[in-house]
């Protein structure tokens, strides 16, 4: 998983947590120890989308510009996890192999760029049943989501 996703969740809890300050961008990268401008990167998609807003200037920062119950995770996900990241890189292969073997190598890439994308779709429908606010809960009470969450798949066998 990328990073942004992780670093959007950690900042808009800490913005909540913080209200009403402003709160600047170094502040944030101290929290999530992290550099200050993939933050600012971050932030900047978060404000464009409304999430937050900014205050420029010497004593500028961010704030929350929603509730947490308004932003749904899955959203959060999907804007910063772009459901077009290409699975390539996570496979073998060479589409052009001959010889011993050569229909894995030609069909492995996408066989398993099938099978990512169907997982990957999975996962964030899963996402999409969650708000911020139950992050929140859940950092309050460790567990709340196994109460909540529907789970259609529990993996093993039984």
């Amino acid at each position: 998983m990328r990073l942004d996703f992780s670093v959007a969740v950690h900042s808009l809890l800490y913005l909540e947590q913080k209200q009403p300050a402003v709160i600047s961008s170094r502040e944030l990268a101290v929290s999530m120890t992290t550099n200050p401008v993939m933050i600012r990167n971050i932030l900047s998609v978060l404000h464009k989308q409304h999430y937050i807003r900014g205050v420029v200037g010497k004593n500028g920062g961010y704030q929350l510009d929603r509730t947490l119950a308004e932003i749904n995770v899955g959203e959060l996900y999907d804007l910063t996890i772009p459901p077009t990241i290409s699975y390539a890189r996570f496979t073998t292969g060479n589409t052009e192999a001959s010889g011993a073997g050569s229909d894995i190598s030609r069909n492995i890439e996408a066989t398993l760029t099938d099978l990512f994308t169907l997982a990957d779709t999975g996962y964030r429908a899963f996402y999409h049943q969650f708000t911020m606010a139950d992050l929140k809960q859940d950092i309050a009470q460790h567990g709340y989501f196994k109460q909540i969450a529907r789970l259609p798949y529990q993996g093993g066998t039984e």
